[in-house]
């Protein structure tokens, strides 16, 4: 964590636009990183890290509810392809609450399934508003990426009878999702021109290009968007031209922190998975660091196509599961 905070200060050093930098490096680095080093300091027994996951799967339960009361009203929804209404919640875009509540609903899940207790009933009734809400959301990258991978790790991770279920529920989904095939959303990922796929590829191109020029520290926090659409974007991507992030986890680390912060981050990623192998063995935590590590599959999986770390919500949730992970192998 400290090597990330360090490559990410060079970075913001050498950004062109440092003002926009140092917010994104106070916002999004500096104070997710103090939390963590807060979780990870603090004397808190077990019950305590528990009612710091009951909160989060709490503010899970709150964004949920208020985007489908709204969605229930038609108030503050966005209507997308042929007058096809996505839920938003508290955020501007409706994918944002497919990014978060996609990392809330796999803790759950887990818990839900493999944990004991009050709280297993709690989370399984926390589950159903989430899940809604995901679906009103219209994510695809949450509905047809995040969560199928998140699910299947919890099947894998669990073994047995649960790997058959994750496998089977998610055979259902995929035959009840049939029928969407044709709808204009999911016609728009495969359209050649003009369509999200096509936008998609065409931006990936061009943050490789951007890469090569700044290999070592990249364009420095919140400067992909002037780097992007002042010297990278393509022709052909004129459409999209305000672009913030490349969607897509490995090629955003790279872009703003260089190789030297994509390196950073797989070594959180490899010492995250280490932790969690650790602590997959104690009864009393297998529930909980199954749900971390199905909740960071999500992470990597919806990443591969949109946001994944430089958000604000998405910063803290991504540290308290480095620190969760990290307290229970100390527990």
């Amino acid at each position: 964590m400290l090597a990330f905070v360090i490559v990410a200060a060079v970075a913001t050093l050498l950004a062109d636009y440092r003002v926009f930098a140092l917010r994104e490096f106070r916002v999004i680095i500096i104070e997710p990183a103090i939390y963590y080093a807060l979780i990870r300091a603090a004397k808190l027994d077990r019950a305590a890290l528990w009612r710091i996951v009951d909160a989060l799967i709490l503010a899970g339960v709150v964004v949920a509810v208020i985007g489908l009361v709204q969605y229930a009203f038609n108030l503050n929804v966005i209507t997308a392809e042929e007058g096809v209404r996505r839920l938003r919640s508290v955020y501007g875009s409706p994918n944002n609450v497919g990014l978060f509540l996609g990392r809330v609903f796999p803790i759950g899940l887990a818990v839900a399934a493999l944990g004991v207790g009050w709280r297993r009933k709690l989370y399984a009734a926390a589950l159903l508003p989430v899940a809604a809400a995901i679906v009103l959301s219209q994510s695809r990258g949450a509905i047809f990426i995040g969560l199928p991978a998140s699910i299947l790790t919890i099947g894998v991770l669990a073994g047995g009878r649960w790997l058959w279920a994750a496998i089977g529920s998610l055979i259902v989904a995929a035959v009840a999702s049939i029928p969407l095939l044709n709808s204009p959303r999911i016609q728009a990922l495969f359209s050649g021109e003009g369509g999200t796929g096509f936008f998609r590829v065409a931006l990936w191109r061009s943050s490789i290009e951007l890469i090569r020029d700044h290999p070592l520290f990249g364009v420095g926090p919140d400067n992909f968007l002037y780097a992007y659409r002042g010297r990278y974007l393509l022709p052909e991507a004129w459409q999209e031209s305000s672009l913030s992030h490349p969607h897509n986890v490995i090629l955003d680390f790279a872009a703003r922190l260089g190789l030297m912060g994509l390196g950073v981050f797989v070594w959180l990623q490899i010492a995250f998975w280490r932790t969690v192998r650790s602590i997959m063995a104690r009864p009393a935590s297998r529930a909980l660091a199954i749900g971390l590590a199905a909740s960071m599959v999500d992470f990597l999986a919806h990443g591969l196509v949109d946001a994944s770390y430089f958000v604000v919500d998405l910063a803290y949730v991504f540290m308290l599961t480095l620190a969760l992970a990290a307290r229970l192998a100390r527990s």
